[in-house]
């Protein structure tokens, strides 16, 4: 009899689901489930989740996953997880969260980051953490808040955790974070590689409310506790190891470990992430830094607050029909978007979509940005306003990669497609035509599990290195080539959605 396979279990907790997936020893996914759930926004600026509907979502898709992939969970050798950033939650004495997660696109302590940015400028800011400047976005913003608006509960906080953080405390009780996590908190000193006493010294905040700061890709001592390992039916010996934010795992599981190769990532958000041997710190065009999986490199990264969640809002607001059409074809709703998009006219009979719904990071750092529609008229079909949200978020992606050639005077030679965004063939073509440049595509588009996956391999010592677990893992399987006939056509269309921020930023 041979050798009975191992796998590794990952969970990418994002905006609005948990995307779990079982990989065998080559990194090749048997089993996944996706586990979707609802934020809480019941006032403007207000974004929030109950912390207990992320661990239930790990739950129910670990056991879904497992299924799906025919296994026994107890030949499951690793679990690892990656998350969106900036999103935070206290824990109390009892061991349970004292108040719902803020999540990383509520923005309500506004006026704590100005107040901060009176002591730490952006230049400085920019040059201690790699963040373009304190926001709302910003964690320790928002703990600030917490501090002055919750008084009672930030005295009874033993932690304060972010996401991933939260879920490796669920799987083994102890309380530790990995330093790509931390770079999104602006307490994480970059170029110190530790926690910056001098701003949480600034906001009379307790660093011993902040956890261990470990490696990614490091085992956390004492694997899963009893209760866990008997809920998913594990073996004693299943480790559990860090990851990554999940912009840093995705950029790991596609590979882009060597300057001059871009992703870019369509999820809730657009994120371009380009890795860079040394970047230029006093450069004054701030864009956000994360430290690279790879020792001595580090991850350029544009986000731009809308993507996907621009098509799911309108799916979620205008699209019910569509919705029960795909049901009734036994089909995603998103699958009939592309289909309907793919025979509309490109540049959507002049319409243009502007994708800000909560925001602006890159390019704009601008929180008060919102989305418009410019350009209808009496003969604009819903069709249209699909394409021009396909259109829009590739107008985006373009705006982004300019930036980051812009900051590195480098020239991108290579971009490839991640995430939800990535599944779509008509969605690529439209990014490889509106950039005019190839768009391709990887055998395994869901990078950031595939990260998670390749850190776990590597930490139990499957594979001797990251770059050789993502070089055996992915490869390109797919490219789009820009169509030159329509380059004017969307040139022209670029430059007039350039034209709407300067022109409408002081009405938004």
């Amino acid at each position: 009899m041979g050798a009975v396979l191992k796998y590794f279990l990952t969970f990418d907790i994002g905006t609005t689901s948990v995307k779990t997936c079982v990989f065998d020893e080559g990194l090749t996914v048997r089993g996944h489930a996706n586990e979707e759930y609802l934020l809480l926004a019941e006032k403007p600026g207000y974004v929030e989740l109950p912390a207990e509907t992320y661990w239930q979502a790990v739950l129910s898709g670990a056991k879904s996953a497992v299924a799906r992939a025919g296994i026994d969970p107890k030949d499951i050798v690793s679990i690892s997880a990656t998350t969106q950033g900036e999103t935070f939650i206290p824990i109390g004495p009892d061991g349970a969260p004292l108040r719902n997660a803020i999540v990383w696109l509520d923005e309500r302590a506004g006026e704590q980051a100005k107040r901060l940015a009176q002591s730490f400028d952006a230049a400085r800011f920019y040059r201690e953490t790699g963040l373009p400047e304190l926001s709302g976005y910003t964690p320790v913003s928002k703990l600030l808040w917490v501090k002055e608006n919750e008084p009672e509960l930030y005295e009874k906080t033993v932690k304060f955790l972010l996401l991933e953080d939260y879920i490796l405390y669920r799987l083994t009780g102890k309380f530790v974070t990995e330093k790509a996590l931390a770079c999104s908190s602006g307490w994480f000193h970059f170029s110190g590689d530790c926690y910056w006493q001098e701003i949480l010294d600034a906001a009379g905040l307790d660093a011993d409310k902040l956890p261990e700061l470990l490696e990614c890709g490091q085992i956390v001592p004492g694997g899963v506790l009893p209760e866990v390992r008997e809920q998913l039916g594990l073996s004693d010996s299943v480790a559990v190891v860090t990851g990554a934010m999940d912009q840093t795992a995705g950029a790991v599981g596609a590979g882009n470990v060597v300057p001059g190769l871009v992703t870019e990532t369509t999820g809730t958000a657009l994120c371009v992430v380009a890795t860079l041997d040394q970047p230029d710190l006093d450069h004054p065009a701030r864009v956000t830094l994360y430290r690279h999986i790879e020792r001595g490199k580090y991850l350029m990264i544009t986000i731009a607050m809308s993507a996907g969640m621009f098509l799911k809002w309108f799916k979620d607001n205008f699209c019910e029909l569509e919705s029960q059409q795909a049901e009734r074809q036994g089909k995603s709703v998103y699958a009939l978007f592309d289909q309907i998009v793919e025979v509309t006219e490109p540049g959507a009979n002049g319409l243009i979509a502007y994708p800000y719904l909560n925001g602006s990071l890159q390019p704009h750092n601008d929180p008060n940005a919102r989305a418009i529609f410019f350009g209808a008229g009496l003969d604009s079909k819903k069709q249209h306003f699909l394409r021009a949200i396909f259109e829009s978020i590739a107008f985006l992606l373009r705006e982004n990669v300019e930036l980051v050639e812009q900051v590195n005077r480098i020239e991108i030679k290579e971009i490839r497609s991640l995430g939800g965004g990535s599944k779509s063939d008509i969605w690529r073509q439209i990014k490889a035509d509106a950039t005019q440049r190839p768009i391709a595509s990887l055998a395994e588009s869901e990078c950031t599990s595939l990260g998670a996956a390749i850190l776990a391999a590597v930490a139990l010592g499957y594979y001797p290195d990251v770059k050789t677990a993502a070089e055996h893992a992915n490869r390109v399987v797919d490219w789009k080539q820009p169509d030159s006939s329509l380059a004017a056509l969307y040139e022209a269309l670029y430059q007039k959605y350039l034209s709407l921020y300067p022109r409408l930023k002081d009405l938004f």
